[in-house]
Formats: C-alpha cells, sequence, structure tokens
C-alpha cells in the first residue's frame, strides 16, 4: 500500500513513544527497534514533552524543531544546549550573547525532568 505524506510536524521520542505503543497494527521489526530505542532513551513523558516543547516555543521564541531537539536530548548544561542548538543558524547570535536566556533554557528542562521523576 502506497502511503502519501500529507504534513510533517517535529514530534519528540516521547511522542513517538505513545503513537507507537498506542498503534493497533502489527509492528514490523524495524517499528519494534525503533520503539525499544525511543523507550530507552525518552527522558520525559509524552505530556510532560509536549507542555515543555509548548513552554520553550512560547517563553524563548523557539520554533517546533528547535523545541523538539531540546526535549529529545534534555541538556542539563548551558554547554550541552549550546551543542544541541549551534546547528541551527538562525541561533546563533541568541548562542552568542544570552547566557542568561540559555541558563534559563535548562533550568526549565531540569524542572521538567525533576517533575518527571516524582
Amino acid at each position: 500500500m502506497v502511503r502519501k505524506v500529507i504534513s510533517r510536524t517535529p514530534i519528540s521520542l516521547p511522542e513517538v513513544e505513545k503513537i507507537m505503543s498506542n498503534s493497533e497494527e502489527e509492528l514490523s521489526t524495524l517499528q519494534l527497534r525503533v520503539l525499544n530505542y525511543v523507550k530507552k532513551y525518552s527522558k520525559l513523558p509524552a505530556e510532560k514533552a509536549e507542555s515543555l516543547i509548548k513552554e520553550l516555543m512560547e517563553k524563548f521564541e523557539l520554533t517546533r524543531e528547535e523545541a523538539v531537539q531540546i526535549v529529545d536530548i534534555c541538556p542539563t548544561h548551558v554547554e550541552e544546549l549550546r551543542a544541541v542548538l549551534s546547528g541551527y543558524k538562525r541561533l546563533v547570535s541568541f548562542l552568542l550573547f544570552s547566557e542568561e536566556k540559555l541558563q534559563a533554557i535548562v533550568d526549565l528542562v531540569k524542572k521538567y525532568l525533576r517533575e518527571a521523576q516524582g
């Protein structure tokens, strides 16, 4: 069966896990490998991940793609965050001049990680 892509939206690893876990179809070998990967590396539940993505986009004016990248990695130090965002040309000045914003993002990620741990 040929499938047609209707739209593309970046989603986080926890969201992938939720979608694949709730799938009613039997998963292929490749899909099972992907599911095992996202279970192993997801650091937040899907609901918390989506909430963090929205907050990052609103507070720090990040694109969804940038916010998803942060949620997937959950950096806990400014240096890690800088490495995560360094591939986005749009953010070069943001990375060079705003240590306070970077620290605020890291603090927000840490808050969500603490909440997820209980």
